[in-house]
């Protein structure tokens, strides 16, 4: 029981949501705020690295940017229409447009460094 609650209550405090085609328009592309959204596959271990550090970066950037992970292999649509070929990939968008993209598991100074450009853009 406190394993369950605990997993649960990491969950419900992610800085990172999801999103998928059902929600893409309204999360990504008709908001104000930059967002970052990470392609990832369950079957992929690098995803995995990929997801602590944008946690990290989302949590540096509350307020500032979203954070949204999206599952490639449920939304194959949303990865062939941004050209997604490989997972992880991070995308990042603003006023609705596709900005910026970071292949491959990264350190963490790469991802703040895509982001500050696109804040900075």
């Amino acid at each position: 029981m406190t394993v369950l609650f605990s997993n649960l209550f990491m969950f419900s405090t992610r800085a990172v949501n999801v999103v998928n085609a059902d929600t893409w328009d309204d999360y990504v592309l008709n908001t104000d705020i930059p967002v970052l959204v990470e392609f990832w596959a369950a079957w992929c271990g690098p995803c995995r690295m990929v997801h602590r550090e944008i946690e990290e970066v989302a949590k540096e950037y509350a307020g500032r940017i979203k954070c949204y992970m999206l599952k490639a292999d449920n939304d194959i649509q949303l990865a062939d229409k941004y050209d997604v070929k490989a997972v992880p990939v991070v995308l990042l968008f603003k006023n609705g447009e596709k900005r910026d993209s970071v292949t491959g598991t990264m350190p963490n100074y790469i991802y703040v460094e895509a982001i500050e450009k696109l804040l900075a853009s």
